[in-house]
């Protein structure tokens, strides 16, 4: 028997990560105490502090007089999180180039492996846990615990952008060929290359959102 030891902050706080996630909650949408307390069917100091939970993920935002909204997607959103990602990855990359082992190429050709399946099956929730799955897999073979810190801490940010592209422009990208250049390039043993693999990766993921979202803005306006 397990003792389920997540508090009612906790367990609203993750519900509310899910329906933002999700997309349940869009971006930009406002949210009242009031009425997620009533939805989660707790008291709105829990609900207050769940927010402030999530206001720490970057994943809503606290105006003043004006109340929380789930964070909404700007230019400005998309660079600063690309490339902070890319800057943590690319170190991540470096050091699994520089450890390179047996473990090591088989724990990266199996992450790899599963975005091959994931393009194949053409399912929109597996393209993403599968993309994201690869990165994580490259920083956690780091073996550099800071470094997967705050990557954690940025996980639920680039999550909720990347299932908001996978939802607007589902299948945009070859996951196999999109993601074969940081494989090779991180084998290859070398840090400057790999480091290179991974930062053209980001740079191309966000030239094509900020293209794409400065389409879907014009046909909005």
């Amino acid at each position: 028997m397990k003792i389920d030891k997540l508090s009612f902050v906790d367990r609203a706080a993750a519900q509310l990560r899910i329906e933002i996630l999700h997309g349940r909650l869009l971006p930009g949408a406002r949210l009242t105490e009031i009425d997620l307390s009533e939805q989660l069917g707790t008291g709105r100091g829990t609900v207050r502090a769940a927010l402030s939970a999530l206001e720490t993920e970057d994943l809503i935002v606290k105006q003043p007089y004006s109340g929380w909204s789930v964070r909404d997607i700007s230019e400005k959103e998309l660079w600063e999180t690309y490339t902070l990602r890319g800057a943590l990855e690319g170190l991540g990359a470096r050091l699994v180039a520089v450890g390179k082992n047996k473990e090591i190429e088989s724990k990266l050709k199996a992450a790899f492996a599963r975005l091959q399946q994931a393009e194949a099956s053409e399912d929109s929730g597996e393209r993403v846990d599968a993309d994201l799955g690869f990165h994580r897999t490259i920083v956690d073979l780091a073996g550099h615990a800071s470094l997967s810190r705050q990557y954690f801490g940025l996980s639920n940010k680039v999550e909720w952008l990347y299932r908001w592209s996978e939802s607007h422009w589902p299948s945009r990208i070859d996951l196999t060929s999109w993601h074969r250049p940081i494989v090779e390039a991180i084998l290859s043993g070398d840090p400057n290359v790999a480091e290179k693999a991974i930062r053209e990766h980001g740079e191309s993921s966000l030239a094509d959102d900020l293209r794409d979202f400065a389409e879907l803005r014009r046909r909005s306006a």
